[in-house]
């Protein structure tokens, strides 16, 4: 049962793709060209063949909104590629839970990110440091937030628009204040007049697109588009900035009963749902296996007799469309094993163990004892074997003049590998004085693992990916569980793996009524 390592072997030729962004106007076109530079280089220190770049300009890495990082998200299900290079972790995502997110989507499509400045590792201890970087991340960004956020409250209560796509029916007049755009105002009358008529929010988008009325971003009108101008009490001239309300803010496209009218039947149909299928999202997914037979597991759903649907994890050679089992001629014996529960279980032991002051310290020793190489060294390394090359090169060409070789090509090359290695040199005289990687002390470690605790009812659907940073594999017995994590042993202090044993009806071929102790 050793664990599969072929898309965790960054040594092999494997492809990746690079994702670059700047987040202001503050940061230039440059900033975009020195991301793939870096991560150019780094991709070939680790013997990956870049196929590919996704880019966004002036978008913040704390939203998901980002149409290029998206796409790459889209395209990892393709095959194409196995890593996504990034120059720092906070390129790829600020915000810890996005990060979780959609880690877990490229992980379940066979894909890592690696970071280009900052080297994390492959070992256990690695792995939770590289959570914590992105934790930093995402405090940097709080802390930027709350600055610019008093700069824009004032924007605010001066009636000045805050930045952003001006919602449509609207266009900036010169003293950055909202006025009325004819065309556009005319479609958010007729949005709310049919709305309130009765008609279907599909009906609505079909008669807009067909009159040719587009949305404030030039673009067709879809489900969202709607949702966000019925929603919007911006129409009735009211803004909303966090808890500031300014009335009088806007002029007004629709009165406040229209929009108030618009709210009891967008209420009504939300407290009336049509019935909706239970999310088949199996956290485990790539991290699970087979105790019998060493296969991996997989998510599988199905309806008991009542009709009731239900999810279970299924030894991978037991599925009809998989002919492993046939190849090898296995026959696993193993049963299913209820997914909410075994998840709930998962979920449940790494809280207890975070919620262990002393694991919590013991953990926070080995995730700084992960910082030992220093990026800025590794770099510099690499601008030394450059350097040496081009220097072997001139070597060679002056040689080659003191034989009695003289050309101008000759001449042009000895000028041009002096230029190069003294722009070699200076550059590596900025990285020393510019270099000063972020060292995480204990303190800072502890703190993250304990926010985590404070957080895990947050998110409900991907609350088991918040704590993913510890877990390395479940491995699913008939009467047990075994979890592996991603931290080292400890006598009395930390257990790796842990094992829960399992009760339950022996003849349940589902597991349905599996319980655990």
């Amino acid at each position: 049962m050793t664990k599969n390592k072929k898309s965790d072997n960054v040594n092999e030729k494997c492809k990746a793709v690079i994702y670059a962004r700047f987040s202001s106007d503050k940061q230039r076109e440059e900033s975009i060209e020195g991301q793939i530079r870096e991560c150019t280089q780094f991709a070939k220190s680790q013997n990956l063949e870049i196929i590919g770049t996704y880019i966004d300009r002036a978008l913040s890495a704390r939203s998901d909104n980002r149409p290029d990082f998206l796409r790459m998200i889209a395209d990892s299900s393709k095959g194409l590629f196995q890593y996504v290079v990034v120059y720092q972790l906070d390129r790829f995502s600020r915000s810890r839970y996005d990060s979780a997110v959609y880690k877990h989507k490229l992980k379940k499509n066979g894909v890592r990110v690696l970071s280009a400045k900052e080297r994390i590792g492959d070992d256990p201890s690695s792995i939770i440091l590289e959570s914590m970087l992105e934790g930093y991340a995402e405090y940097y960004s709080a802390e930027l937030s709350q600055k610019v956020k008093r700069g824009m409250t004032e924007n605010v209560l001066e009636h000045k628009w805050t930045g952003g796509y001006v919602p449509l029916g609207y266009s900036l007049a010169p003293d950055k204040t909202l006025q009325i755009d004819p065309s556009g105002a005319e479609a958010v009358k007729i949005i709310y007049e049919k709305w309130l008529s009765g008609y279907r929010i599909m009906d609505i988008i079909r008669y807009l697109n067909e009159h040719n009325y587009v949305t404030s971003r030039k673009s067709k009108f879809r489900y969202n588009s709607l949702n966000r101008i019925l929603t919007n009490p911006i129409y009735t001239g009211l803004y909303r900035w966090g808890t500031i309300e300014v009335a009088d803010y806007a002029p007004a496209i629709i009165t406040q009963k229209q929009f108030a009218l618009a709210q009891e039947k967008i209420h009504h149909i939300k407290a009336h749902p049509r019935a909706k299928r239970r999310s088949a999202a199996y956290a485990l997914t790539g991290i699970i296996y087979c105790g019998v037979c060493g296969s991996p597991m997989t998510g599988q759903s199905g309806h008991s007799k009542s009709g009731a649907l239900y999810h279970y994890y299924r030894c991978s050679t037991k599925n009809n469309y998989h002919n492993r089992g046939k190849k090898l001629n296995i026959k696993c014996t193993n049963r299913n094993i209820s997914r909410d529960k075994l998840e709930d279980l998962v979920l449940q032991t790494t809280i207890n163990i975070l919620m262990n002051p002393e694991a919590v310290r013991m953990i926070a020793k080995q995730a700084v004892a992960a910082q030992k190489k220093d990026p800025a060294a590794t770099e510099i390394d690499r601008i030394k074997e450059d350097k040496k090359l081009i220097q072997k090169k001139l070597n060679n060409s002056i040689k080659a003049v003191e034989a009695g070789i003289i050309s101008t090509t000759l001449a042009a090359n000895i000028a041009q590998y002096e230029k190069e290695i003294a722009e070699l040199d200076i550059k590596m005289e900025k990285i020393k004085l510019s270099s000063t990687p972020v060292k995480i002390d204990e303190i800072a470690v502890e703190f993250f693992l304990k926010s985590l605790l404070l957080n895990k009812k947050e998110h409900d659907k991907y609350r088991l990916d918040m704590f993913q940073t510890f877990i390395r594999r479940v491995i699913v017995y008939p009467d047990k569980v075994e979890i592996q994590y991603n931290y080292t042993a400890t006598p009395h202090i930390l257990e790796n793996p842990v094992t829960k044993m399992m009760t339950g009806n022996s003849g349940c071929s589902r597991c349905e009524r599996l319980v655990t102790r």
